[in-house]
């Protein structure tokens, strides 16, 4: 009953709008004063790190950012919970192999679930949440994605989550007016088709390729489409716009980080969250983060891979909160290729996939660096017309972004489908320099 509660009331929470941007640092500010003193007395890694950097609790805007594999170093002595690394990664991977999520780890502060990232960059990252923050998640997403927010309860909402892992709390928030349905990647494409069909969901979750393989199923949906875990790319938002609106959350195994408001504006979760934009040139941002909200497993100044475009100015909807006009691409992602006098130039993955998605009939599309001068295009479908236009649309984007083609060695092969559950990344880098 309390995770209900506690949903309810983020669902409900008008006050977390704000209007200005001193009244939003004011709020980040109190709420960074009680949560820093509750983690560090019960967070040894996060007190060591503060004395490491002799400094106290409220400067905390200076600390030094740490990262993923630092926070994997420090696990066990960074949550708050008394769950070691290895205990985490057993439950999470029993859970992934199982296929049944239903098992949460027993500790002295109640219930918690555990979560794997997919591993995209090398890394397998790991997550604790609890009861209360899970509810608090799901209130806060459905605020922001229900049509008028509490009162979209008025009629029922049947929310499809088609996700890689279920979470016992969409089975432990179910209520009359409000029911959430898991639907495994991993199942064949056309059982998952026929079962969406069925319940006739009102709002709609999964990443991109995910939902757009459905549509291409032919399933007719009448639902609010919200695009998850990938980047939503223009060709993917134009097609699920047959089912209903699209919109898009920003999310990551570091928490809940950017949230749509009513004009579809992609807004940082500055409420709950706090940033800092690292600028990393050509106009992108990358985020350090301090979330004000985790306990269990706490995330301060905490350095993320994404790379963030931001629009210069403020959104209709009259929120304070920065909007992000896009997710350029991972740091691990950027391509590194040989400029015009043969000098090393930066190509972000934005730029190819904005290329490559305005080419006729092109259904879907890899891109990855395989060699200091030498990029692989693996194309769907694999036709003599599509090479010559991905080509061409590839050699643009490259000299717009101060590449030269002619240094490049460009191959083309055919794209061979992702094996079920895996996270689409449609432009990376396999090659690492020595």
């Amino acid at each position: 009953m309390s995770a209900v509660l506690t949903l309810l009331g983020a669902l409900d929470d008008a006050r977390l709008t704000f209007r200005s941007r001193e009244a939003l640092e004011r709020h980040q500010e109190r709420l960074a004063h009680g949560h820093l003193r509750w983690v560090a007395a019960h967070s040894p890694a996060v007190a060591a790190r503060f004395r490491a950097a002799g400094l106290p609790l409220s400067r905390w805007r200076e600390l030094p950012p740490t990262d993923k594999a630092a926070m994997l170093a420090s696990f066990d002595t960074l949550n708050t919970v008394g769950v070691t690394l290895n205990r985490a990664l057993a439950v999470g991977r029993q859970a992934e192999r199982t296929r049944d999520f239903t098992p949460t780890l027993a500790t002295p502060a109640g219930p918690v679930t555990v979560g794997l990232s997919t591993g995209t960059s090398g890394t397998q990252g790991v997550f604790l949440v609890s009861r209360a923050e899970q509810a608090r998640w799901a209130g806060t997403v459905l605020r922001h994605l229900l049509p008028g927010g509490l009162w979209g309860l008025r009629r029922p909402q049947r929310v499809a989550f088609f996700l890689r892992a279920d979470s016992p709390l969409y089975r432990s928030v179910r209520r009359r007016q409000l029911e959430f349905r898991f639907f495994d990647l991993l199942r064949p494409l056309p059982e998952l088709a026929a079962e969406a069909q069925a319940y006739a969901p009102t709002l709609i979750v999964g990443p991109p390729s995910v939902l757009r393989a459905l549509h291409r199923t032919g399933v007719r949906l009448h639902a609010r489409v919200i695009s998850v875990a990938e980047v939503l790319d223009p060709d993917d938002e134009a097609a699920l716009r047959g089912w209903g609106d699209v919109v898009q959350v920003y999310q990551a195994t570091e928490g809940l980080l950017a949230l749509p408001c009513p004009h579809g504006a992609l807004h940082l979760n500055e409420a709950h969250v706090h940033f800092d934009l690292e600028p990393l040139g050509d106009g992108l941002h990358r985020p350090v983060i301090t979330d004000l909200r985790r306990r269990a497993q706490p995330f301060i100044r905490h350095r993320l891979d994404d790379a963030l475009r931001l629009h210069p100015g403020p959104c209709p909807c009259g929120q304070a909160a920065r909007r992000v006009h896009s997710v350029a691409g991972r740091q691990d992602d950027a391509l590194h290729l040989p400029g015009a006098a043969g000098e090393r130039v930066t190509v972000w993955p934005d730029f190819l996939r904005g290329a490559l998605a305005g080419v006729p009939g092109l259904r879907e599309y890899r891109a990855d660096q395989t060699g200091p001068a030498r990029l692989t295009l693996h194309l769907d479908p694999h036709t003599p017309d599509t090479q010559a236009q991905a080509l061409r649309a590839v050699r643009d984007a490259l000299r717009r972004s101060h590449a030269d083609p002619g240094r490049l060695t460009l191959d083309i092969r055919p794209l061979d489908p992702p094996p079920p559950g895996t996270k689409r990344r449609r432009v990376t880098r396999s090659w690492r320099p020595e």
